[in-house]
């Protein structure tokens, strides 16, 4: 069933059970019920004084609430509907017309309608939500409506609401009130706070939009610095902190009284009151005895006395009331005190002189019904229409356009509607009423609270009294009247503190900020600096940072804490900004400490920074027994107070040696094998790969030592770092050939930058692994092992030269450098070839003794013998007229020379390790021929003629 189908259903049935207003009445100063003044008249108002001209009635339907949240309005105002009635019954208007109003409560709409006799006009009604469904109810009906007091600006949408006039003005006119107040006391910073109905939303929302609108165009400076939303008492008291939060001292409150009355007593809980902290209240619904009516209650657990506190000095915006002047009423002729003097006597004599009067709503019904009899005058009489008419969709959209037109001064104001003359709004409110909006303050008792502060019309404020702030601080006020206020003698509360306490500074948007953990801000400071070093603070809105302790530092600006220094070291002043490291003979076991503990008599730590009693230690080569430092035997390795090895044999010295001596050619195999894939020579990287597994294993073990290969740890710190510089170069090495490599297996070419960069790398790398060669032999003869150490490394040298060889040769085939590369070509075979002499006839001058073992001459004889077969080679290489030929010649014999430079390198191996160790039984002793050693000794004789040449290699 439609809605309006349901209302009608509803008011019929209450018609049927009762007359449409009800029999007793609560408008009385103590709730107390009376019979209602028209009850028995059958809810028609009495015209007491009837002109006997008037024949034809026209009636009016007055439909507002006699209980709910405006509590007994309608009793309240039949005074000003009787006194409207019956000046129209004397006055000129209607001719042979008799304006009837019949009374009915607000749940009886519809049923208004439909019983009793014809109704040709609604003055309906007082709240906008029950205005809204009359308006839907009465389509039904084509009656024109006046609402008397709905506010809400959805009512000026004609589409929606068709054929409503409004009497009071919207809220827009309360929002626009405040928004004129605050432009005039110079206020800029605003918080907003609204409720939870839509009336109060969209009042919030009209500022907003107005204070942006300044903003935009330049006209005023405003900021908005929250918007809080109030419906529970929890929403009441985060309003509050927001507000104290923000430093909101001026405050746009959308509230109706039970809510605004929660968030007063939740502002007095915090403290946050007049003159320091103001409300200013756009909205109605406020009553005068508010405080009485909310005081004590769930909502509002504030006693009257609290809440009268906090109220005071709030400044709320309503419509305004019944004026009270000596002007004339321009519709009725009467004086319009004279009316307020009639009202009051009759609403007063009610009950036996216990009525209640409502001066904020009387005087919007005495002139509605003088508008609408203004209209019917029009209708009827100047345009000659007949009666018989209304009801129809013609006749209402005339009322209507007629209602649009009327301009009077009444009761409550210059009474007209905007849709027939220019709007005086910004944003433009058509559909609304201009009129008078009232502002009062709370400076009365509790049981009423608000004076008329002001009145706003189109024309600006009039000031009634003098604007209070406080009601202790007398001075605390503006003497105000008329249109101007005495700013120059008057106090007017700062929309912002003054001075923000220490350790706070101020910020426009959110008031007084308190400054972070790291920084400070003294009195009177605009910005929060940081802590220095040295210093900390650890809470927000530090006045002053505080030195660190001893024993603890900040070394950076902005520390919220000190750290506590750590072990091994201490600070002994305030303001440290870094920890000192325990000196040498003394530690610090535990964190925080303002000095450091000194080590036991004859012992000392090694090192600055000891954490520790245990890290102080003998001297080297002493160890600890029973308490007392003693000297290590000469086999022992001591260090740090104990025994921590023993020393190296000669075997174990030479096979580190040799280990280190391999490692040179390693990396020359490395580039090799490398640039054998680049040619296409070899097809896949297991061989490279290998190569690469086995540096990297000698590297660590070299490093770390390896019992199982006879290889000792680096012995000093001289191998550790010549070490630690191989394994520098090799890191960014090895991803470049493994990347690389990965390419040219996928078909790509490997381009001459390239190239360049890993024969570069792997010189670095040969380079830096003979450092490892010359810091070993220092070691050795250093710890007394009895070894020819540069006769080792000059044989194992020749391993590297080998390699080194095949790598230059295939640099060539690739044109990478042609020209120096050939150089080097010739520079190596010629180092190879002297040094391989040298080898075997010795050169005294640098201690290398001439080859008498024949194990030893055997096997040079085998070195001598590949080397032949790869000398041609190399030698037509070199000898390219032009780098093009050079390399087109070592892409020919590149696969030969590697296949030749094997064995070669075997060779050279095996002769090594003879050098090291030739116990004189070898197989060739058992083989070789007289011819043979001939053969051999006849090489020795013309190899020495070359030795003069070779010493320069060594000298």
């Amino acid at each position: 069933m439609p809605i309006f189908l349901l209302v009608v259903a509803a008011a019929t049935a209450v018609a049927r059970g009762s007359l449409l207003c009800p029999a007793t009445c609560t408008a009385t100063v103590d709730g107390s019920s009376w019979p209602c003044r028209y009850y028995q008249n059958d809810c028609k108002v009495n015209i007491t004084s009837l002109d006997p001209s008037r024949v034809v009635d026209l009636n009016v339907a007055v439909i507002n609430p006699y209980v709910g949240g405006l509590g007994d309005l309608m009793s309240q105002v039949e005074p000003a509907i009787a006194m409207a009635v019956q000046d129209i019954e004397d006055s000129s208007f209607l001719p042979g017309y008799r304006l009837n109003a019949h009374l009915a409560a607000t749940r009886a709409a519809v049923a208004a309608m439909t019983t009793g006799v014809t109704k040709h006009v609604v003055l309906s009604d007082s709240c906008s939500a029950a205005c809204e469904a009359v308006n839907d109810a009465l389509r039904h009906f084509n009656v024109l409506q006046v609402g008397p007091g709905c506010i809400s600006v959805s009512l000026s949408d004609s589409e929606r609401y068709p054929y409503f006039t409004r009497m009071a003005p919207s809220f827009r006119f309360n929002v626009i009130s405040l928004y004129d107040l605050f432009r005039y006391l110079g206020f800029h910073r605003v918080g907003t706070i609204y409720g939870y109905r839509s009336i109060n939303n969209l009042a919030k929302d009209l500022f907003i939009e107005m204070m942006a609108s300044d903003n935009a165009a330049g006209n005023y400076s405003w900021t908005h610095l929250y918007s809080h939303r109030v419906e529970f008492i929890e929403d009441a008291t985060a309003a509050v902190e927001k507000a104290a939060s923000k430093d909101s001292r001026i405050n746009f409150v959308a509230l109706y009284e039970a809510e605004g009355s929660m968030l007063l007593c939740q502002a007095y809980k915090k403290n946050l009151l007049t003159p320091d902290f103001n409300w200013f209240v756009a909205a109605g619904w406020w009553n005068q005895n508010y405080i009485l009516l909310n005081a004590n209650t769930a909502n509002s657990p504030c006693t009257a006395d609290e809440l009268h506190r906090a109220s005071y000095g709030i400044i709320a915006s309503d419509r305004g009331p019944m004026l009270n002047t000596p002007q004339f009423h321009s519709l009725s002729g009467r004086r319009l005190d004279d009316l307020y003097s009639e009202y009051t006597n009759e609403c007063e004599s009610f009950a036996n002189g216990k009525g209640v009067c409502n001066y904020q709503w009387a005087g919007y019904f005495y002139d509605g019904m003088w508008l609408i009899a203004s209209v019917l005058h029009s209708f009827l009489i100047n345009q000659n229409r007949s009666i018989n008419e209304f009801g129809t969709e013609q006749s209402v959209q005339s009322l209507n356009a007629l209602s649009e037109q009327v301009d009077f001064n009444g009761q409550t104001g210059r009474v007209r509607q905007f849709n027939a003359v220019n709007p005086k709004t910004t944003p433009p409110s058509y559909g609304d009423r201009d009129g008078i909006v009232l502002l009062r303050q709370a400076t009365g008792p509790p049981e009423s609270a608000f004076v008329h502060l002001a009145f706003r019309t189109e024309d600006g404020l009039d000031f009634k009294t003098s604007i209070k702030w406080s009601s202790t601080e007398l001075t605390k006020m503006v003497a105000c009247s008329g249109a101007t206020c005495d700013f120059a003698n008057g106090w007017v509360p700062s929309d912002r503190t003054d001075a923000c306490p220490a350790g706070q500074v101020w910020s426009l948007q959110e008031g007084c900020l308190p400054c972070s953990p790291g920084h400070f801000a003294s009195l009177g400071m605009s910005q929060c600096e940081a802590c220095a070093p040295g210093r900390f603070s650890s809470t927000d809105g530090a006045a002053a940072c505080s030195p660190c302790t001893p024993g603890t530092f900040a070394m950076v600006q902005r520390s919220s804490n000190c750290h506590d220094c750590p072990e091994g070291t201490y600070s002994e002043s305030v303001e440290a900004t870094q920890c000192r490291r325990c000196p040498i003979g003394t530690y610090a076991p535990s964190k925080g400490l303002q000095q450091c503990t000194s080590c036991p008599q004859d012992r000392e730590t090694a090192f600055e920074g000891a954490t520790s009693e245990d890290m102080c230690v003998c001297s080297f080569g002493q160890r600890l027994e029973g308490g007392s430092c003693i000297l290590c035997d000469v086999t022992e390795i001591c260090d740090g107070s104990r025994v921590i090895g023993h020393r190296p044999n000669n075997q174990q010295w030479l096979t580190t040696l040799d280990v280190a001596g391999s490692q040179r050619a390693l990396s020359q195999m490395i580039a090799k094998e490398f640039f054998l894939i680049a040619l296409k020579i070899e097809k896949d990287d297991q061989q490279l790969n290998s190569v690469m597994s086995l540096f990297s294993s000698r590297l660590t073990a070299m490093m770390n030592g390896d019992e199982g290969l006879n290889i000792i740890a680096a012995p000093d710190q001289a191998v550790t770092a010549a070490l630690g510089l191989v394994m520098d170069v090799w890191v960014l090495l090895k991803p470049v050939l493994v990347d690389q490599t990965s390419k040219m297996l996928n078909a790509a070419d490997l381009d001459i930058t390239t190239a360049g960069q890993v024969a570069e790398q792997t010189t670095a790398l040969r380079t830096a692994s003979q450092g490892v060669v010359d810091a070993l032999t220092d070691a050795a003869s250093s710890a007394g092992a009895h070894l020819n150490g540069l006769l080792v490394d000059i044989a194992g040298r020749q391993r590297m030269l080998i390699q080194e060889l095949c790598k230059d040769a295939l640099i060539v085939a690739l044109g990478a450098s042609v020209v120096t590369t050939k150089a080097s070509l010739q520079r190596v075979a010629t180092l190879f070839e002297t040094t391989h002499d040298s080898l075997i006839f010795g050169i005294t001058a640098v201690g290398i003794p001439e080859l008498r073992k024949v194990c030893s001459m055997h096997q040079m004889q085998e070195v001598s013998y590949y080397y032949r077969q790869v000398r041609p080679y190399l030698r037509e290489i070199t000898n390219g007229r032009t780098s093009v030929e050079s390399s087109m010649i070592a892409v020919r014999v590149a696969p030969s020379i590697n296949s030749l430079t094997t064995p070669l390198f075997q060779a050279m191996g095996a002769a090594v390790r003879l050098f090291v160790n030739d116990t004189g039984t070898c197989e060739a002793l058992g083989t070789i021929s007289e011819s043979e050693l001939m053969a051999l000794t006849n090489g020795i004789a013309v190899a020495r003629l070359g030795l003069a040449d070779a010493i320069r290699h060594y000298m």
